[in-house]
C-alpha cells in the first residue's frame, strides 16, 4: 500500500472523481479530500492523500501520466506522502510496549535463575554488575 499525496486540486473535485481518476492504476482503499479555507470562508486550497495498493511500476505510471497535467481546471501534483505524525506515533508506541514485554521476559530469566539457585542450596546469592576493568568493592 502507498500513500500519495495530492495537491493543486480544484475545490469542486470529490472522492469519487479521485478514486475514478487513480482507479485505473490501482485499488483506491481511502481517499482524504482536504480544503484550506480563508477568513470568509473561500476555499483556496484544495488537497488530498489517497491510499492505494498499487505496485512500484504502476506507480511509476501513474505519476508519469497524471503528474503536472491539468484536470478539472487545476494542475495536478503528485508524490508520495511523508508519513504522518499519527501514524509514526502509533508505530513508536507499539515499539516501546513490545521492548518492555522483552524487558519483562528478562526479568522473568533472572528470577528463574534466582529460584534455581535457591533450590540447590545457595544462600545470599547477589548479583553484581561491573564494567571491565572497575574495580568490585570485597574484591582483590
Amino acid at each position: 500500500m502507498r500513500r500519495l499525496y495530492v495537491g493543486g486540486l480544484n475545490h469542486t473535485v470529490t472522492q469519487k472523481d479521485l478514486k475514478d481518476r487513480f482507479g485505473k492504476f490501482g485499488e483506491v482503499l481511502d481517499v482524504e479530500l482536504r480544503t484550506r479555507r480563508d477568513d470568509e470562508g473561500v476555499p483556496y486550497k484544495t488537497f488530498a492523500y489517497i491510499n492505494i495498493n498499487i505496485s512500484d511500476a504502476d506507480l511509476k505510471k501513474c505519476l508519469t501520466v497524471l503528474n503536472k497535467s491539468k484536470w478539472k481546471g487545476g494542475t495536478l501534483q503528485i508524490e508520495t506522502a511523508k508519513e504522518s505524525f499519527l501514524h509514526r506515533l502509533a508505530q513508536e508506541r507499539q515499539e516501546a510496549a513490545e521492548h518492555l514485554l522483552h524487558k519483562s521476559s528478562a526479568e522473568g530469566k533472572k528470577q528463574n535463575l534466582l529460584d534455581s539457585l535457591s533450590k540447590a542450596g545457595v544462600k545470599n546469592f547477589t548479583m553484581k554488575a561491573a564494567v571491565p576493568g572497575s574495580e568490585v568493592p570485597g574484591h582483590k
